[in-house]
């Protein structure tokens, strides 16, 4: 897990995003820590049409690495359900390969709140922090320390590089969601570490993949497609008590444009999240 290299479509196309919801726009604001934040293209609009301000998520890549290009299904379907999301991208001087670390996932976190341009228009009270492999150890690792994020989804990761940490998770106080692969990724048994980890009370989830490695479900597109559906099921189930993500992740697919019998959910205290 730790020395996952996913650049894929580095140079290529980018990713389009065909699906409902609100008009997206990405944008890079040319200023440490060097990120690409992917958005609603009108975002009064999106405050008016969601009813509230807008919950941001910080997310770093697969491998630490600095690039963001294969996880777009994931951030272009959040940005389009009324979500900021901030990735962290490639850096001057370092490029796309330069590493990223948890202070510089946090900092995106300080940006969003401190210096974006639509400041009053983000909810800082609804952050999730967010991220693949590596990634995902930074933003477990954010957590322990920052009180400022509400939630976290990782996917195909865990708490520290291929094992799992009780320093970080004794100090994880929010809810948290896993997505991993089938038997064979590697993260999947240290992703389940973490669950049972979490102190008495915290909601948390593991959803399974039937079948899949860790670099199949971490980059493949129709994967990422159907793990956008999770996610934000999750995220809408943890900042808002969704009932209606409740019985998406809840139910036997999933998710409800979930393939069947592709996924499964093993939960705890999802309950408490209802509103």
């Amino acid at each position: 897990m730790a020395g996952l290299f996913i650049l894929n479509g580095c140079g290529g196309s980018e990713y389009d995003y065909q699906g409902p919801g609100l008009a997206t726009v990405k944008e890079d604001p040319d200023t440490a820590p060097w990120f690409t934040v992917y958005r609603p293209a009108d975002l009064a609009s999106a405050v008016e049409q969601k009813g509230h301000l807008l919950p941001v998520i910080v997310w770093a890549n697969g491998g630490c690495f600095r690039s963001d290009f294969t996880w777009q299904p994931l951030f272009k379907r959040w940005a389009a359900e009324g979500y900021v999301v901030l990735a962290l991208s490639a850096s001057p001087g370092a490029g796309q390969l330069g590493m990223t670390s948890v202070t510089q996932h946090g900092a995106l976190i300080d940006w969003a709140l401190n210096q974006a341009d639509y400041v009053d228009m983000l909810d800082a009270d609804k952050v999730v922090a967010a991220g693949n492999s590596c990634g995902g150890v930074t933003a477990l690792g954010l957590t322990a320390i920052d009180p400022r994020v509400s939630a976290v989804f990782v996917l195909s990761g865990s708490s520290a590089l291929g094992a799992s940490s009780n320093n970080i998770m004794d100090d994880v106080t929010v809810p948290v969601g896993f997505v991993v692969g089938g038997p064979s990724d590697i993260a999947g048994p240290n992703a389940v570490a973490d669950y049972n980890a979490l102190a008495e009370g915290i909601p948390g989830m593991v959803v399974n993949r039937f079948e899949g490695d860790h670099q199949t479900v971490s980059t493949t597109v129709p994967i990422l497609e159907e793990i956008a559906d999770i996610s934000f099921n999750w995220m809408q189930l943890a900042l808002y008590g969704s009932t209606e993500s409740y019985n998406e992740l809840t139910s036997a697919k999933v998710c409800s444009d979930c393939t069947p019998e592709h996924w499964t959910l093993t939960s705890k205290h999802l309950d408490t999240l209802l509103q």
